[in-house]
């Protein structure tokens, strides 16, 4: 028989689990071999100081876990079928420091993550960012503690994967009253951008292709190229997608999703006239293609009340309406919303069951308490409010500067601006590129237009997108004036 030490380990622990994982460490490195027999009961307890009933269920616990075996007349061994015959060997890489790490077949890719995260900048110009500090957290938080005082035990089961009935039915009244979106099915997402990938998986496979405005919201690109699907540009002006361009490539062939943001589009901010919007639908339902409408951030609108989406009028069910409430409240609320057809909402319900079980019931139902109180409204109300304050400042700071050339947006949350080349930028680096990465080290955060190219190769780098609602106006007007005075520009 194999004379075995066991040591003992000074550890708050219970003794016999301490003596289970001598035992464990032992197999591992290779002090016992396969089918090598363990000292008696007697011995260890006498080499230990243990009780012998410490011992027996210690053993019994390995017993169960599988490492050893017990066997009559013969007492305890280690298990014969343990992958541990190189078990030495690989104690010893270890003694030498000498690691071996396998080597992943990564199938699929994700988006490549930030090296220095937006909100970590003093001054971030990010064109989605609300300001969060606007949010009535007090008010909010009585919602949230009505619901944990008054919990529904049902819901915090597994189950109502489409989201809450209280928030869905929330949705659907706001919807109506707002956007005049009816008899459609609500789904309540995990943000907008869960939405979008659960669309391209169910709706895109290798060798497809999505028609894509020429400059877009690169999350949205990454969900649909993730699939395997080809992203084809379609050309955009002044009025938004070109309805002619989008017919010559849907005649090329195999284009199976449109994808739009239509009121506010993404990044440029162009609103998509109503004769295109008529033009693109038509195209769609003639070749039997979904769309997605994104509309973002539709509450946003200052000049006239904003075009009804294409959800509103859609007789073939051929939209797919996403939105979110991310920049009305906060992006880490996470609540997205698809208002769908009854097909395409079980498809998405069902797909969301390999996603996750549940949805956060706690703020979906906090959130609804907030819309049924009238609260939501209330900060919709204010926030639209301020937003509209800041644009109309935004736009006298940068017009102050000759190196700026924008249009007004009729809303939203961001500017589109063109950099003129009447700066001391270095030839042959794209402008706004180059701006960008001269901006970090002063703090400062601000999206140039090649971020928004799917096309890596495209050379289009003469626009900056400048958010304007997540900054007051004095944060705002000094961000921008470090931002031309690091150019050196005359003003």
């Amino acid at each position: 028989m194999k004379v075995f030490k066991l040591q003992n380990i000074n550890s708050s622990q219970a003794k016999y689990l301490q003596l289970a994982e001598t035992v464990r460490c032992a197999i591992r490195q290779g002090q016992l071999a396969a089918g090598d027999k363990l000292p008696s009961v007697k011995s260890i307890s006498e080499d230990l100081g243990l009780n012998r009933h410490t011992v027996m269920k210690s053993l019994a616990e390995l017993v169960a876990e599988g490492w050893i075996e017990s066997i009559q007349r013969v007492g305890y061994k280690v298990v014969s079928h343990l992958p541990i015959e190189n078990s030495k060997r690989q104690a010893l890489s270890r003694v030498a420091g000498i690691r071996s790490h396998i080597d992943y077949r990564f199938v699929r890719s994700g988006s490549a993550l930030p090296s220095y995260p937006a909100n970590r900048f003093e001054y971030n110009f990010s064109g989605g960012q609300p300001d969060i500090n606007l949010f009535p957290f007090d008010e909010f938080k009585r919602c949230m503690s009505e619901v944990l005082s008054r919990p529904n035990p049902a819901q915090l089961s597994y189950g109502q994967s489409a989201g809450t009935p209280e928030l869905i039915d929330q949705v659907k009244t706001y919807l109506r009253k707002s956007r005049a979106i009816t008899e459609r099915e609500i789904v309540i997402t995990n943000g907008s951008q869960e939405a979008l990938f659960i669309v391209s998986q169910l709706l895109l496979q290798l060798g497809d292709k999505v028609a894509v405005e020429e400059l877009g919201y690169p999350p949205a690109m990454s969900a649909f190229s993730n699939t395997g699907a080809e992203l084809v540009g379609v050309k955009q002006d002044a009025q938004g997608m070109c309805p002619n361009d989008l017919d010559a490539q849907i005649l090329k062939g195999n284009i199976r999703l449109i994808y739009l943001t239509p009121l506010h589009q993404y990044p440029t901010t162009v609103t998509l006239t109503v004769s295109r919007r008529m033009a693109i639908y038509q195209l769609a339902a003639q070749h039997k293609i979904p769309i997605v409408e994104d509309d973002y951030d539709h509450e946003f609108h200052y000049r006239c009340q904003p075009l009804a989406p294409m959800a509103t009028d859609d007789p073939a069910r051929l939209i797919i309406y996403l939105s979110t409430f991310s920049k009305i409240m906060f992006p880490g609320a996470r609540i997205g919303i698809m208002a769908v057809s009854k097909a395409m909402a079980k498809a998405v319900t069902e797909y969301r069951l390999m996603i996750c079980h549940k949805s956060n019931v706690l703020m979906q139902a906090a959130l609804a308490r907030w819309m049924e109180n009238g609260g939501f409204e209330r900060h919709l109300r204010r926030t639209t409010r301020v937003n509209l304050q800041r644009r109309d400042h935004a736009v006298l700071v940068l017009k102050k500067y000759p190196c700026f050339e924008f249009d007004i947006p009729d809303g939203g949350m961001a500017l589109w601006v063109k950099l003129k080349h009447s700066t001391d930028i270095i030839q042959g680096i794209p402008s706004a590129e180059w701006l960008a990465n001269k901006c970090q080290p002063l703090g400062i955060y601000i999206q140039h237009e090649k971020q928004f190219c799917f096309n890596k190769n495209n050379d289009r780098d003469g626009f900056i997108r400048l958010g304007f609602a997540g900054m007051n106006e004095n944060k705002f007007a000094k961000g921008i004036d470090l931002l031309v005075n690091s150019l050196n520009i005359k003003h």
